[in-house]
């Protein structure tokens, strides 16, 4: 196994590009999805809007497994301590198939009372039903896909996680085409089609992932790595992952309280966020890329002990992602009637959207400081400050503040955006200076 070495020798584009690919890839399609939708009608985009938040739970619960798993293979790679790296990796996909039955479970059984939970209208609840059952209810495909390839980046092999995503996601805009414009004969059945798309991608998915990650990352799975279970490994799975779910899950909750807050302000302000925030996640992808790239960097410094370099690595891969942010929302804001044009011609739509634009290079401004500095910290093993200022402040900023400006004071939609993008600002600068504090250093797992 020689990925220590591998990684040593990339630059951080090397390593982030095939990540930004892999994620503008990703975007790329769950936007093709919602154009699609568009075609279909403004009320589907509104109720695979609204379901989609509330999906993004059983990725926050995926992900803290995955970012627990991600530290410990980069900084037990950087140590050389294979036999550790085999066990954590073959707990990780033990976890994440057991969280994914049960997740599914739930959503299959009680997806009704799920979706009245966050306001979603009768209307926009009989469209997107049947599309909520079958994506929740077989999230364990999606659970596979995403261990794997946190598994693959760690080893310095982000291109392979590109690949797999470009077959899965060809697969499912083909999908999408036959049940949304019924070609080769096949049933118009607008997002039930475009769910049924999304679970047969996802499964073949799962079955290339698991190949490709023990290909690429020499893993065979034995009875060995978890007979004696290794608690341990477990142990500090969840001293990494709880904390960062926690983290994680407060902020879809909180974000999940504000859909429910837009649903109050009717289907044409609903449609508005949606394709609102399909735009921004065009403009965080290379962030994320940027502090995943930064991320497996300083997980593999931090192994090895070369902590000197940990520090200058993440405070560099802030400006530059600090820079990128700005130049795109920037052309962002200035293309937005195009852009707005390309997902919809309704009046009321493109006004409640246009205006939010400028607000746009605010949010993703203060955006950046998250991204790219908590993923630092995670990696660095700083887990319980991120969690604490994130639980914090996004009920008391961003679910407070959109109540109040959005609700209260009525400015709708504007009110929202300014909401979050106080929330982003506040606790960007409470990472800066946690990172510049260095107290983050002695805090590794090795």
């Amino acid at each position: 196994m020689n990925s220590i070495g591998n990684v040593g020798k990339k630059t951080l584009f090397s390593l982030t590009i095939p990540i930004f690919l892999e994620l503008l890839l990703v975007t790329v399609v769950g936007n093709i999805d919602t154009i699609m939708l568009g075609y279909y009608s403004d009320e589907a985009v509104g109720a695979i809007g609204g379901i989609t938040q509330l999906l993004n739970i059983q990725n926050v619960i995926f992900s803290f497994i995955n970012m627990a798993t991600s530290i410990l293979t980069a900084q037990f790679l950087g140590a050389k301590d294979y036999k550790r790296v085999k066990q954590v990796i073959s707990v990780s996909l033990v976890l994440n198939i057991l969280l994914g039955l049960v997740l599914g479970g739930i959503y299959l059984f009680f997806w009704k009372g799920l979706l009245q939970k966050i306001n979603l209208p009768e209307e926009l609840v009989g469209i997107g039903k049947y599309y909520f059952q079958m994506v929740g209810g077989l999230c364990v495909f999606q659970g596979i896909i995403l261990s794997c390839g946190a598994i693959l980046k760690s080893h310095g092999s982000p291109t392979e996680t590109l690949i797999i995503n470009l077959g899965v996601n060809i697969l499912n805009i083909f999908g999408n085409a036959l049940f949304i414009f019924g070609w080769l004969g096949m049933p118009v059945l607008g997002p039930t089609g475009v769910g049924i798309s999304t679970v047969i991608s996802r499964g073949i998915g799962c079955i290339v992932a698991f190949y490709m990650m023990c290909k690429y990352c020499n893993f065979t799975f034995r009875k060995k790595y978890i007979k004696p279970f290794p608690f341990k490994i477990v142990k500090n799975i969840l001293s990494i992952g709880l904390p960062t779910a926690g983290e994680n899950l407060a902020w879809n909750i909180g974000q999940l309280i504000i859909v429910a807050i837009v649903n109050t302000m009717g289907t044409a302000i609903i449609a508005a966020r949606t394709y609102l925030m399909l735009i921004s996640s065009f403009i965080m992808t290379l962030s994320i890329a940027l502090g995943q790239g930064t991320a497996i960097q300083i997980g593999h410094l931090v192994g090895a002990g070369e902590i000197k370099e940990v520090y200058n690595k993440c405070i560099k891969s802030v400006k530059i992602a600090f820079i990128f942010a700005f130049v795109a929302t920037s052309i962002v804001c200035l293309l937005r009637k195009p852009i707005m044009n390309i997902f919809t011609t309704n009046p009321d739509i493109l006004e409640a959207s246009l205006k939010i634009f400028p607000l746009m290079i605010l949010l993703e401004m203060g955006r950046v400081f998250n991204i790219v500095i908590i993923n630092s910290l995670h990696a660095a093993g700083d887990i319980k400050f991120p969690m604490f200022i994130g639980i914090s402040f996004v009920f008391t900023i961003a679910v407070l503040f959109s109540y109040v400006l959005g609700i209260s004071l009525g400015w709708g939609l504007v009110g929202i955006w300014i909401a979050n993008a106080m929330d982003e600002w506040i606790r960007g600068l409470a990472m800066y200076f946690r990172w510049k504090s260095k107290k983050w250093q002695n805090k590794s797992f090795v």
